[in-house]
């Protein structure tokens, strides 16, 4: 049963939701996914403080100051960074005061170290500027009490952390990342390990779906390389039960040797479609094995890598538990021709760059399903609808921009 690329999506993303989630210490978070809203307890800053080293005071106390006819504040108290102040500033007086510190009590502006004269127990002022009086961090300027800081589904990167550090939130609620078996089928594989042999090429699909599945947030699980044998593949599955997903490569299409039908009525898996109507890619077998999704894509590299892309990365995202599934799309404009017509839905690997505020992209080389070099300096997806004809230089496309 062949469905469009939109209905697979549709039949499968119901059928999977977040994980579990776990507290996890905060060293230990980056880029994980958030999975409970972070609500702030507290002002920050938590009070009025400097932002530089020097002297706070009254700001009309200086309006008349100049390099002619400085004036002189006594300094009466001296606050460091970590301590209280302990005297209020009256009229004509000035606290010497730490970045971090608290402002004290009756000043209302704050002038940098450098810019002051010491002359004893006197601190002399030469200028006046409105900007004294904005040299001052707010009780709650940046966050306030009650405000929620950061909501569930936020990806942890370092500026989420440290906002949780500041917090307090040292063990935060993140969802467990999904785990995902990876098995390459074919009696040609071996492991990149070995020497090559006649007959015989490197398993490249299972370090590709290893790189995806880190960089969509999931935990990969290597399963190996398995002849073109059927109770040999199920015994692969059978042995490594529970993970949430299992992807195999090859056997997906309709050759003597694509057994993944077999395996799916073997595991009494129920098929929900067997291909998708894209190209590269069409051979995708999908169902539910207990309680894990089961995806079988095609042996063929670039081929594996587009239906990963398109189709098994949203899944693999919203179990992850964040908000957006589907990578961003932009306008590009063709650079160079597509000769090629297909009656089918087309994605082609290209690159991409901005130029005088346009988009542009050229179709790589190497696009055969079985090739690798395209996905080497690719940073887009073309996305060519069904029934397109060759395609001249200059026509606008819709691309899908590969992010990491």
């Amino acid at each position: 049963m062949t469905v469009l690329l939109e209905d697979a999506l549709r039949t499968l993303l119901p059928l999977v939701q977040p994980s579990c989630s776990m507290r996890l210490p905060l060293e230990k978070c980056l880029d994980r996914i958030l999975a409970e809203d972070i609500i702030s307890d507290m002002d920050f800053p938590p009070f009025d403080r400097s932002p530089l080293d020097g002297y706070a005071f009254r700001l009309k106390d200086v309006q008349k100051a100049s390099p002619q006819k400085p004036v002189l504040l006594k300094q009466v108290d001296y606050v460091p960074a970590g301590t209280w102040p302990t005297k209020k500033v009256e009229a004509g007086e000035a606290t010497r005061i730490m970045t971090g510190a608290k402002i004290p009590e009756g000043a209302d502006a704050v002038i940098r170290l450098e810019d002051t004269i010491m002359d004893g127990e006197y601190v002399e002022i030469k200028h006046y500027s409105e900007q004294m009086g904005k040299n001052i961090c707010f009780q709650g300027e940046e966050i306030r009490s009650g405000e929620v800081v950061l909501v569930q589904g936020t990806c942890l990167k370092e500026g989420e952390l440290s906002m949780l550090a500041m917090l307090g939130h040292v063990t935060p609620l993140v969802y467990e990342k999904p785990k995902v078996g990876i098995l390459a089928t074919g009696s040609e594989l071996i492991s990149a390990a070995e020497a090559l042999s006649p007959g015989k090429i490197r398993d490249t699909n299972s370090y590709m779906l290893l790189a995806k599945v880190l960089l969509a947030g999931g935990e990969p699980i290597l399963l190996g390389q398995v002849e073109d044998d059927i109770e040999a593949i199920a015994e692969k599955f059978y042995t490594n039960p529970g993970l949430s997903v299992y992807i195999t490569t090859g056997g997906a299409s309709i050759g003597d040797y694509d057994l993944m039908e077999k395996l799916f009525a073997r595991l009494q898996i129920p098929m929900l479609f067997n291909r998708v109507a894209i190209k590269p890619g069409m051979p995708v077998l999908a169902g539910q094995w207990k309680d894990s999704l089961f995806i079988a894509l095609s042996g063929n590299p670039a081929a594996g890598s587009v239906s990963f892309e398109v189709l098994v990365r949203p899944l693999l995202l919203k179990m992850t538990g964040v908000q957006k599934w589907h990578r961003p799309r932009v306008k590009v404009k063709l650079h160079g021709e597509i000769k090629k017509a297909s009656d089918t839905r087309r994605f082609v690997w290209a690159h991409c760059w901005e130029k005088q505020g346009m988009l542009f992209a050229e179709p790589l080389h190497y696009q055969g399903n079985g090739m690798l070099r395209s996905m080497l300096k690719a940073n887009v997806l073309l996305d060519i609808p069904e029934g397109s004809v060759a395609l001249e230089d200059g026509v606008e496309l819709e691309a899908i921009l590969l992010l990491s």
